[in-house]
C-alpha cells in the first residue's frame, strides 16, 4: 500500500499544482478527503481510516478514486484485527476472551469470520474492489490479499506448496508488481519450510532427501531474488537475515 499511497500523493500534487506560476489549483472536497485517508492509513489510525472510507463511498459512489478507497478500507480492517486481536492473544491474552473483547468493540462493522484459527476479516472489499474494478492499477494489491493463507500447515506439505502456487499466479499475472520483493520472500520462507519438513519432519514417511536439496536450493533462490526487488526494503532485509539463517542451519519450523 505504500506506493500506492506515494503515487496518489504525487497524483494529487500535481492535480493542485501543474505548472509554476500559474495559480494553484485547490484540491477538491472529494481529492482533500481521499487525501486525508491515505494519511490516516500511513499513521495507522485503523478506525479513523474505516470511518473517513466508509463515508468517501458512501458521498461519491462514482468516484475515480473507488479502488483506492475500497483497497484502503480493507488494509484497515486487516490492519485493526491484527493490532487489536492477534497482538493481545501473542501477548497472552486468551483467545476467547481477546475475541470477546474485539467484537464488543468491533463487531459492528460485520465483516469478521470465525475459523477454526480465530478471527478473519472476510475480504468483502477487496472481492469488491476486483468485482467493479479489475482493471484497476491496483489490482494486484487486492489479488495479492485474496490469497486464502493457510492458517496452521500441521506439518505438513500442502499447505506451503498450496500459498506457492497462488504467489506464483500473482506474478504471472501482475509482472510489473511492486509486490515482487514482499512475494519473493514469501515464496522463499515456505520454499525454507518445506525443505525442514522434508529434511527434518518427526514422520518419517515424510522425510525425503531429494525434495528437501531441491527445496533448499529453491528457498536460496527466492531469498536472493527478494534482496534485489528493491534493495533495502523491509523484505529485502527478512530475506537477507533468513538467507543466513537458512545457510547456517538455523530452523524456522521445525522445531527439535
Amino acid at each position: 500500500m505504500r506506493y500506492v499511497t506515494i503515487f496518489l500523493f504525487i497524483l494529487l500534487t500535481l492535480n493542485a499544482c501543474i505548472l509554476l506560476p500559474m495559480p494553484e489549483k485547490k484540491l477538491n472536497e472529494e481529492e482533500t478527503q481521499l487525501k486525508e485517508i491515505l494519511t490516516l492509513s500511513d499513521e495507522k489510525v485503523y478506525k479513523e481510516v474505516i470511518e473517513k472510507s466508509q463515508g468517501f463511498l458512501e458521498l461519491f459512489p462514482e468516484s475515480k478514486y473507488s479502488d483506492v478507497v475500497l483497497l484502503t478500507l480493507g488494509e484497515a480492517y486487516e490492519g485493526l484485527l491484527a493490532t487489536k486481536y492477534y497482538k493481545a492473544v501473542e501477548d497472552g491474552e486468551p483467545e476467547n476472551e481477546a475475541k470477546k473483547l474485539f467484537m464488543e468493540k468491533y463487531g459492528h462493522y460485520q465483516c469478521w469470520e470465525e475459523t477454526p484459527c480465530g478471527l478473519k476479516y472476510n475480504l468483502a472489499q477487496y472481492k469488491e474492489m476486483m468485482d467493479k474494478f479489475p482493471d484497476s492499477r491496483w489490482a494486484d494489491e487486492a489479488d495479492y490479499h485474496l490469497i486464502p493463507w493457510v492458517c496452521d500447515y500441521k506439518g505438513l506439505p500442502e499447505g506451503p506448496l498450496e500459498e506457492i502456487g497462488y504467489l506464483e499466479e500473482i506474478l504471472q499475472k501482475y509482472p510489473t508488481s511492486s509486490l515482487k520483493g514482499e512475494i519473493y520472500y514469501k515464496i522463499a520462507h515456505r520454499f525454507q519450510i518445506l525443505y525442514e519438513i522434508h529434511a527434518f519432519s518427526p514422520q518419517e514417511s515424510l522425510r525425503d532427501e531429494a525434495k528437501a536439496s531441491d527445496y533448499k536450493k529453491q528457498a536460496l533462490y527466492f531469498y536472493k531474488m527478494a534482496l534485489k526487488h528493491p534493495v533495502h526494503s523491509h523484505y529485502s532485509k527478512k530475506a537477507w537475515d533468513d538467507l543466513h539463517a537458512l545457510e547456517e542451519g538455523k530452523k524456522i519450523y521445525i522445531i527439535e
